[in-house]
């Protein structure tokens, strides 16, 4: 058709969405009119057949270690968890098959040391309840149906062998893998990436992802390590004495004569990156020297290198209301024993009695 003496004007007309983060799906639809005039006439616009095409999915996932930092287990414990973040940064609704597995004695671990050990009764679980605590109710092992934009915590669960050698590092990896979604209450196909062109009146698949620890960019997954760090124990064991009174002076600058009070204190420290357990003190009574009775205590602390004069106050026998399961404290009468449950890493905890000199 021409037109004479015409003024003509274009009006495209469509659904109006974010360029980022529309539905995959989601039908986009545009048409155009066109206005003119004849002779200065207005004319009845024409309008054009409208132009639609469907968003495809941008598939892309991150997967992250909670906190950054290794867990620090000791030999012998069971269901010790290290938790990740798995995070659906596609537009689309997503399952994610999970998959975890033990890293390889040549790959470092989240912290840059070589893995050299193995733990047991390995699984992978999901946070259904949305509390970050690993507990019984969890139990799926994939996620599903999540939403764009939002995540899901997941959790590596492991025994730690009772056994094993000094700073023994177990390294982890979890992977989540893009499935389909849109089937509640089972795991999808992993999806697949569209290679070729635009496929018109369907879905296709773009992989988006960043490069994860052990996977590649564009790849439809992702993936972080954990590490399991079963600590070393090692104790540092000073033993001090200070006069606290004599007969002469009393308390005020007292010496070491005969008749003077003399108390020890033994400190234990871990400085080990691991707990230790079962921590017996035994210190004979030395010669000359008598032990006040009532005089032992257990479980102190220090400051800046010196003894507290706190703890708990043993009644020289290894029973009775005083020793609990953790602290325990007794004198057989030649020498005095002591002990605790458990010594944390980096802890200081005293034994101290007191003896008067012959």
């Amino acid at each position: 058709m021409a037109f004479s003496g015409t003024a003509l004007s274009l009006v495209l007309s469509g659904a109006a969405h974010a360029a980022a983060g529309t539905t995959a799906g989601t039908t986009v639809s545009n048409t155009a009119s066109v206005a003119y005039t004849i002779g200065g006439a207005a004319q009845t616009p024409v309008a054009s057949n409208a132009a639609a095409f469907l968003v495809d999915r941008k598939v892309n996932v991150t997967v992250a270690q909670v906190g950054g930092q290794a867990t620090v287990v000791s030999f012998g414990e069971t269901d010790q968890v290290i938790a990740f973040t798995v995070t659906n940064n596609t537009n689309a609704t997503q399952d994610f098959r999970l998959v975890g597995v033990q890293q390889l004695a040549l790959v470092a671990t989240l912290l840059g040391h070589a893995d050299n050990y193995a733990v047991d009764n390995f699984r992978v679980f999901v946070d259904v309840n949305g509390n970050n605590v690993y507990d019984a109710g969890d139990t799926a092992t994939y996620i599903d149906e999540l939403a764009p934009d939002q995540s899901k915590t997941v959790f590596i669960v492991a025994d730690i062998p009772g056994t094993g050698p000094s700073d023994a590092i177990a390294g982890v990896v979890l992977t989540a893998i893009a499935a389909a979604g849109g089937g509640g209450g089972s795991l999808g196909s992993d999806l697949i990436a569209t290679l070729l062109g635009d496929t018109a009146n369907a879905i296709d698949n773009v992989f988006a992802d960043a490069a994860g620890a052990v996977d590649l960019v564009r790849d439809g997954r992702s993936s972080a390590l954990g590490e399991y760090n079963i600590g070393s124990t090692a104790l540092d064991v000073n033993k001090i004495a200070t006069t606290i009174s004599d007969p002469i002076n009393g308390a005020l600058l007292p010496k070491a004569i005969p008749g003077a009070v003399v108390e020890y204190c033994i400190q234990v420290q871990n400085t080990g990156s691991g707990a230790a357990t079962d921590i017996a003190v035994t210190d004979t009574i030395p010669d000359h020297s008598t032990y006040v009775a009532g005089s032992l205590f257990v479980n102190g602390t220090t400051l800046l290198g010196a003894c507290n004069g706190d703890g708990n106050n043993e009644d020289d026998d290894a029973t009775g209301a005083d020793d609990s399961d953790t602290v325990t404290g007794s004198f057989d009468g030649s020498k005095i024993a002591s002990k605790i449950s458990t010594l944390a890493a980096g802890a200081t905890r005293t034994t101290r009695f007191r003896v008067t000199l012959n």
